[in-house]
């Protein structure tokens, strides 16, 4: 319609850009609503803007600005409202309506001005409202269409195995030229890509999956990251239990694309993990009870940190005749077995006279790079070799004297003990930073199940073999066994002691 004389003097302009818009930015549709108020002879009024705003069903973004544009309306302050086009209001029907009513029922036309033949429109009248109706369900089926397209696209993009959005952690990708097999939904050409293992996030993601399976909790495993300085995924923030929890449930891990919950293609790109442990890992992870500890994986401390003495594979609990027995439940192998509290009676045994040992820091591997433990050690040895000088300068018959020699010992000591914390703590490795290797052994049941089978995974390789008549249970069984570090087997060192097996 054409605007009566004298009904606005002053057009207000709603401008929104969405990301997918191509020429249409806020800053052209103010240019073009200045020229349109020239030409119409009305004053520029209130500028209204949401940018990069989706304004259909599927944003998930408020519109600040558009709520504030109705505020101005419901005010009465609003005469006209300029859009460059109906989608620039809203492309849902219920919220275009609405806006029709309220602009209706307080007299406020509506100005499109991007088109060739710009047009007011007075939504009291019936003509002016069908159009304009019409034109909010043409810009709701663009939308919907659009979508489609989307969709397809992506769906197609999984189906051929192409890597979705996000990088998963322990990959990198290698992009090639456009090709003509994937496009858009604007029609662009996709180029090629290849994903690849990154070896050096690779190795953490299955040191990560070892430790679960070994029962490592998966806090004290997201501590050890933290404490090493490794990074995020996301490079940013701390790992945590819940962030591994979930990575090591991803079938990306397996080289699988997912693709709405459903596997899209198998083998799209190199595995880290292989099926039989990613398997493991989701019947772990995603068992019912997992975080009250309810689970068997977390009952028993040689769950995965004892071997299998034929496969070498880890071995599980299994109740079996009312009892509960370490197996090995690999097919093609299942060759050993042995009673949970037989071989836990043992172990601990072992375990607590190797804490107990003087070397038994030593045994570990530093948290820290050598010059910061040789420091350490040649700080102490400085300060005991300053107190044996004192020591000896005091037994010397023109020496300083008793008086002298307790003074200077009171001050040497409490550095010596620090010194010798500080090299203890160096010589910790990070598995066990926090525990005191003697409070473990004088108080070793009382530590949880998962910590007990750390420290054992950190001191041991425990073995259990077949030796024995029957399977019967002997200490001997444990001979293939050996310390970390150690080049012999316990069995070795039993045989050197006299032991005969």
């Amino acid at each position: 319609m054409l605007l009566p004389a004298s009904a606005v003097d002053v057009a207000d302009l709603y401008a929104r850009k969405s990301s997918s818009d191509q020429g249409r930015s806020v800053a052209r549709q103010k240019r073009r609503w200045l020229a349109d108020c020239l030409d119409l002879g009305v004053q520029p009024g209130r500028v209204f803007v949401d940018p990069n705003f989706s304004a259909s069903r599927y944003g998930r973004k408020e519109r600040p600005d558009y709520a504030e544009l109705l505020d101005h309306i419901r005010s009465r302050h609003c005469k006209m409202i300029s859009l460059w086009e109906v989608t620039r209001a809203d492309r849902q029907m219920g919220p275009w309506v609405a806006f029709l009513d309220l602009c209706r029922d307080l007299g406020v036309f509506i100005r499109i001005f991007g088109d060739e033949d710009p047009a007011t429109y007075d939504p009291r009248r019936w003509r002016d409202r069908e159009f304009l109706l019409k034109e909010g369900v043409a810009a709701e089926g663009e939308i919907e269409k659009l979508r489609a397209r989307v969709r397809e696209g992506i769906d197609d993009a999984a189906h051929q195995g192409r890597p979705p959005g996000p990088l998963l952690y322990g990959y990198a990708r290698v992009y090639g030229a456009p090709t003509s097999d994937s496009v858009t939904a604007s029609g662009h050409k996709r180029r090629t890509v290849k994903q690849v293992i990154n070896e050096d996030e690779a190795r953490i993601v299955r040191r990560l999956a070892a430790d679960t399976l070994a029962g490592i909790p998966l806090q004290r495993q997201a501590i050890l990251l933290n404490d090493a300085g490794v990074p995020t995924p996301s490079g940013e923030g701390r790992w945590t239990g819940g962030h591994i929890n979930r990575m090591l449930r991803n079938p990306g891990y397996e080289g699988h694309r997912i693709h709405r919950d459903k596997l899209a293609t198998t083998g799209a790109w190199p595995a880290i993990l292989d099926s039989e442990t990613a398997s493991q890992l989701r019947a772990m992870l995603e068992q019912p009870g997992r975080l009250n500890h309810a689970d068997a994986s977390l009952a028993y401390q040689l769950s995965g940190a004892a071997l299998c003495g034929v496969c070498r594979r880890p071995l599980r609990p299994k109740k079996a005749n009312g009892r509960h027995r370490y197996q090995c439940l690999h097919r093609g192998c299942m060759a050993v077995s042995a009673g949970v509290r037989e071989m836990d009676d043992v172990v601990d045994e072992f375990i607590r006279a190797r804490l107990r040992m003087p070397d038994a820091a030593a045994a570990f591997t530093p948290i820290t790079g050598g010059p910061g433990l040789d420091q350490a050690r040649a700080d102490l040895a400085a300060l005991k070799k300053r107190l044996a000088e004192l020591e000896d300068a005091a037994s010397q018959p023109d020496g300083e004297g008793l008086d002298f020699l307790m003074a200077a010992a009171r001050k040497l000591r409490p550095q010596i003990e620090a010194a010798d914390a500080r090299v203890r703590q160096l010589q910790t490795p990070a598995t066990l930073r926090g525990y005191d290797p003697h409070d473990l052994a004088d108080r070793w049941t009382d530590y949880p199940v998962g910590e007990r089978r750390l420290v054992i995974m950190t001191l041991a390789e425990v073995v259990l073999s077949q030796v024995g008549k029957a399977g019967r249970w002997s200490y001997q069984r444990l001979a293939e066994s050996r310390w970390q570090g150690d080049s012999q087997t316990w069995g070795q060192v039993w045989r050197r002691n006299g032991v005969v097996l």
